[in-house]
């Protein structure tokens, strides 16, 4: 499959859509990109973790940013025959009370994952805490980035697509 075909696939799921959508950031965008959708459909998950795998190189463990990159780092893991870990978005109160979860050693390369990005401050903040454990981020990746790169991600940001390939493939369609 090509990646136009993959963008009209992620159209055709309701991946991306559109209409008046609150972000997480607190702005406001006229689309949505629900990465979330796209792990119930096999024929997208195995081509964007297919094209994820060039930026694991290099690198010892995937981690996920709680809750979106989560299942991507998860998956891009066990394609890599990686170690995989993730960053909680807050210390929980019982258990082990840790905010990275998962076995790992400090010094260890990381590629953190997340499924998109918009100012960068999730990715960041997962950044930082790996840091803070003593992990070396050599880079983050995003599925898609609606940040036109501008993103503060606290190491390179990569991405899969950027928002204006996805919106520039689907926009004739939603026409």
């Amino acid at each position: 499959m090509n990646r136009r075909e993959l963008i009209r696939l992620l159209g055709r799921h309701g991946v991306v859509q559109f209409g008046e959508f609150k972000l997480s950031s607190g702005g406001f965008s006229d689309y949505y990109i629900d990465m979330r959708r796209a792990i119930s459909v096999p024929a997208i998950y195995r081509e964007i973790i297919e094209l994820m795998t060039g930026e694991a190189v290099g690198v010892e463990l995937i981690a996920g940013i709680e809750s979106g990159g989560v299942p991507w780092a998860s998956m891009l893991a066990y394609r890599m025959g990686m170690g995989m870990i993730y960053v909680r978005k807050q210390v929980k109160e019982h258990g082990t009370a840790r905010l990275v979860e998962g076995i790992y050693e400090p010094g260890q390369r990381v590629l953190v994952v997340d499924d998109v990005v918009t100012t960068g401050s999730s990715i960041r903040k997962g950044v930082e805490s790996l840091k803070s454990v003593g992990l070396d981020v050599v880079k983050a990746l995003a599925i898609v980035d609606r940040s036109g790169g501008a993103a503060d991600a606290g190491a390179e940001l990569r991405s899969v697509f950027s928002v204006g390939e996805l919106l520039d493939e689907l926009k004739d369609a939603h026409q």
